[in-house]
């Protein structure tokens, strides 16, 4: 259980540092017009993903090794790392809408 987590947090650390290289990684961007592309600040938006994804990988890689070593029950460690993602995901999110549109 305790790889999986791992392995889970760094596939989240490896993507959030290639978001912010390519930009193209982030769900709908590459499927935009170039005039809807010109209306975003992909360097913030990418930069916001870039922090969160890694923070969010560092926290699920963190918080399954202090579960392991107090010997939590798998049941509630699956749990609580699937609240660190979606939590993640959710502040992603508010964070990355929060980002004026460039004119």
């Amino acid at each position: 259980m305790l790889q999986g987590f791992i392995f889970s947090g760094l596939i989240l650390i490896i993507v959030g540092l290639l978001v912010k290289n390519h930009p193209n990684l982030l769900a709908g961007y590459n499927t935009m017009s170039e005039e809807k592309k010109k209306e975003i600040d992909i360097e913030k938006v990418s930069t916001i993903a870039r922090n969160v994804l890694v923070l969010t990988g560092a926290a699920v890689i963190d918080t399954s090794i202090i579960m392991y070593f107090f010997e939590i029950s798998k049941k509630i460690q699956v749990n609580i790392i699937s609240v660190i993602i979606v939590l993640g995901v959710v502040v992603l999110i508010i964070w990355a809408n929060r980002i004026p549109k460039l004119k």
